[in-house]
């Protein structure tokens, strides 16, 4: 990774590590304990656990439920059941691959080394995708399909909070649905910015600025 790209990854970084403090003992207590109870491993590597646990401790003050760091919350409730970390797709693809969707657990057996590579595969679906500009807004649409959960990857709310660190605001973002907008409405209102939407011609847009 380049320098000008981790420069704002440290700082959005620092900022949640500022924010969830107190939220990571409680996260790693629950995480530990039900991986004992599964016979599973938890990711050894500091870094990726500790951004795991402030992505969960995210999600919950976001959606007011644990749900995946990876996944966003569609709005229905049975589907978004499934999300809930550890989430109900979590033993089948440790079961195949070795290692849950998130690299947050992985069989009882793995090394560090194992759970590196995951991470690799991780990023790729994440960072490596470029962010797509439309007349200067993010259009986070026509991402990639997951196929055990039939939902985009990256999200729109991985994407804006890449944005976000790597131009911040103004940022005008194109969205696919109206669940898609209340949860960028709800970020702006966590982070202290403007939040103004306009629905033009079908399409979403959502403006997040300072305030």
């Amino acid at each position: 990774m380049s320098l000008s790209a981790m420069v704002p990854m440290m700082k959005g970084f620092v900022r949640d590590l500022r924010a969830y403090r107190h939220e990571l003992k409680k996260q790693d207590a629950w995480i530990r304990r039900y991986a004992a109870n599964k016979g599973w491993s938890v990711n050894p590597r500091w870094m990726v656990y500790t951004n795991l646990r402030l992505w969960l401790s995210d999600c919950e003050a976001m959606y007011g439920r644990r749900y995946c760091p990876c996944f966003e919350p569609t709005g229905d409730p049975e589907s978004d059941k499934k999300l809930i970390c550890p989430c109900a797709y979590a033993q089948a693809e440790i079961d195949e691959v070795g290692w849950c969707h998130c690299t947050l657990f992985g069989r009882g057996d793995l090394t560090a080394a194992d759970y590196k590579r995951a991470e690799a595969a991780l990023m790729a679906e994440y960072r490596d995708v470029p962010l797509t500009w439309a007349g200067g807004a993010l259009d986070t649409r026509g991402q990639h399909i997951e196929p055990l959960r039939g939902l985009p990857v990256p999200d729109a709310i991985h994407q804006v909070k890449r944005a976000l660190n790597a131009k911040g605001t103004p940022l005008e973002v194109i969205v696919a649905t109206e669940v898609e907008a209340k949860h960028l409405e709800r970020l702006a209102e966590m982070r202290s910015l403007s939040y103004a939407r306009d629905d033009a011609n079908g399409v979403i847009k959502v403006r997040l600025g300072d305030r």
